[in-house]
């Protein structure tokens, strides 16, 4: 399904005492966010309580120091009626990103949120907390694989324009691994991720967030709506595992230790909350809204999973086999079987339902490879009587709706099937390689009720008490920035059934689910001497300089806001130049460099970024 084999292609030849440019980058830093650059975002709702994120990008003299940020919510764009506030400090060993917890809020309530350093304010956000009691109706956006260098993330801004879904749901695959090239480029676009290799280390992964980050639509869609979100496999690399993956090779080093730091830059960089008692990077948790929903988000990608051994034979059908592991097994069952809301809702990566072609399971990465597993899962949904199973899921980058079927399935009455399952297409990652098409792919499967392989876009889910539905929306274009998009597919479940009914037409939004948006920029701080939109200067916008302490190199992100040349230099403590090396560079691209420093004696040098007119100064330890 999604393809499997990539070679690793270095496109980058690091020469001692060099820098070498890279490709230039469709993003663009906005300077009058500093130093806020990243944006704002939440997520992880529930009725009393939200999680709120920033990124501080620290100047030269903050670089080995604490930051102090302080925070507040309102329920006005304002920020005049403050509700909540406080204050923290963030430092390097969080990549200077900041999340808050905050509580004691109002259900069913829209708030707005802002940070502040010094006199520096971040763009404001909104957000909104869950309902409790009785609920009517919700809406959620349902969105996956958002290969950057495939394209624009048109899936993002179609999004941000709708206004009419209470939350994101993101299931996976929020970015990808490979070096630059190494994975399904558009030659359309230049869309070219930092840094160039594929990720492996800390700094790498943080990096690979940061250019994400700095995408315009994804960063407007962050800031006016909550977000709650699973890794899949590609925040770590290619068909992950347990104890492995595809992707990773012995020369990469210990697969415990890039699962590790992949785990620490995803709790970094989004905004979920932490509830795990014993493992801090646990992603399975859950949340309700009302009496309506309880959203059940799982972990099938590396908390218990065995490893992926095809679809058939002893190994693949042993009734030990698992996918979530005994420990999380045990809190869906446990979650299902005791949950008062109407619609059990399971957010998770790989896909649930059969999938067979020619007679045989094709995809050994998803349940298909796990068949005990899924059987222990939908026996526990019929032997215990849970009504309203819906599954939500990512990773194919092609969209379905599936009911769930039991050996008594029958297609034509609906009979026998233990739920239903929606699968949302990709934000831009490449379609199916099977060898049939969608029709034929109906015909081995009468389960499958609809089946989309080649277009990109996204899932809307409508919830009420009678029904759930999902609609398929496909946005037009990839290749040039675009908010159009069209109406592909819709299918129900009605109230205590579990088969799938098609629909003609989208659902209607409720009447009040619209709200004014959060300023895409920071408001005007008033001080004791002046007024100003703070930050503006033409001076080069320096995002990290990584990783610090370092042993052979450094890697600068920048963007320089002025045509012209740039130039980056080292110097030892005592003020002697020991690397220098300028640039012709344009306005407003954003550019990463490498600075060799093997030759370098260990200790603390200076590094100098320059545009001719305006200087930055940052230490560094080489060691």
């Amino acid at each position: 399904m999604k393809l499997k084999l990539f070679s690793i292609l270095f496109l980058l030849t690091l020469t001692r005492s060099n820098l070498i440019a890279q490709f230039k980058h469709s993003v663009s830093v906005q300077s009058c966010l500093k130093p806020f650059y990243h944006g704002v975002a939440s997520g992880d709702p529930l009725h009393d309580k939200v999680i709120i994120w920033t990124r501080v990008t620290p100047e030269p003299s903050q670089m080995f120091n604490s930051i102090a940020v302080s925070w507040r919510v309102a329920t006005d764009t304002g920020m005049v009626n403050i509700v909540k506030s406080g204050a923290l400090l963030t430092d390097s060993s969080s990549d200077y990103t900041v999340k808050v917890d905050v509580d004691g809020l109002n259900p069913n309530t829209f708030y707005f949120y802002e940070f502040q350093v010094d006199n520096q304010l971040s763009p404001r956000g909104r957000t909104k907390t869950n309902p409790i009691g009785n609920c009517d109706s919700l809406r959620f956006a349902i969105t996956s694989c958002a290969n950057f260098e495939a394209g624009w993330f048109n899936v993002y801004g179609s999004l941000f324009q709708r206004n009419d879904f209470d939350a994101v749901i993101c299931l996976g695959d929020y970015i990808y691994e490979y070096n630059t090239g190494g994975y399904s480029p558009n030659s359309n676009v230049n869309r070219q991720w930092s840094p160039a290799n594929e990720i492996v280390s800390l700094a790498d992964y943080r990096m690979r967030y940061s250019s994400y980050r700095l995408d315009d639509d994804l960063q407007k869609l962050h800031q006016q709506f909550p977000f709650i979100c699973v890794y899949d496999d590609h925040e770590f690399t290619n068909d992950a595992w347990m104890n492995g993956a595809q992707n990773h090779q012995p020369s990469e080093g210990l697969w415990s230790a890039r699962k590790m730091v992949a785990q620490k830059a995803y709790f970094e960089w989004l905004p979920i909350r932490v509830t795990g008692t014993t493992n801090p990077y646990q992603i399975y948790r859950s949340m309700k809204y009302g009496n309506l929903i309880e959203l059940m988000m799982l972990d099938t990608r590396v908390e218990g999973r065995d490893l992926q051994a095809g679809t058939t034979g002893a190994t693949v059908n042993s009734m030990s086999r698992q996918l979530l592991g005994t420990t999380q097994f045990n809190w869906l069952s446990s979650k299902l079987s005791n949950s008062t809301s109407k619609w059990k809702v399971l957010g998770q990566q790989v896909m649930m339902a059969p999938l067979k072609v020619f007679g045989v399971a094709v995809n050994g990465d998803q349940w298909d490879g796990y068949p005990a597993e899924r059987d222990r899962v939908l026996n526990h949904v019929i032997t215990n009587n849970i009504s309203n199973f819906v599954v939500i899921t990512g990773d194919i980058h092609t969209a379905w709706a599936n009911d769930l079927p039991l050996p008594t399935y029958n297609s034509s009455t609906g009979a026998g099937s233990a739920g239903v399952e929606f699968v949302c297409s990709s934000v831009t990652s490449p379609g199916s390689s099977l060898p049939i098409g969608a029709s034929a792919i109906q015909a081995a499967n009468s389960h499958i009720k609809y089946v989309d392989l080649t277009e990109h876009g996204y899932i809307i889910m409508d919830v009420n008490q009678n029904r759930t539905q999902a609609d398929w929306f496909n946005v037009n274009t990839l290749d040039t920035k675009s908010t159009s998009f069209n109406h592909a597919k819709s299918f129900y479940v009605n109230n205590l059934q579990r088969f799938l009914i098609s629909n003609n037409s989208a659902a209607i939004p409720r009447s009040n689910i619209q709200y004014i948006y959060a300023p895409q920029c920071p408001r005007a701080l008033i001080t004791n001497t002046s007024t100003s939109l703070q930050g503006i200067d033409s001076s080069p916008i320096v995002l990290s300089v990584y990783p610090n302490p370092s042993e052979e190199y450094l890697s600068v992100q920048m963007q320089n806001q002025i045509a012209g040349v740039v130039t980056i230099s080292v110097f030892s403590i005592e003020g002697k130049m020991l690397i220098s090396k300028s640039y012709k560079v344009d306005e407003g691209n954003l550019e990463k460099y490498h600075l060799d420093i093997t030759q370098l004696a260990n200790g603390p040098y200076l590094l100098k970024v320059s545009d001719g007119k305006y200087s930055k100064n940052f230490k560094f330890v080489k060691h």
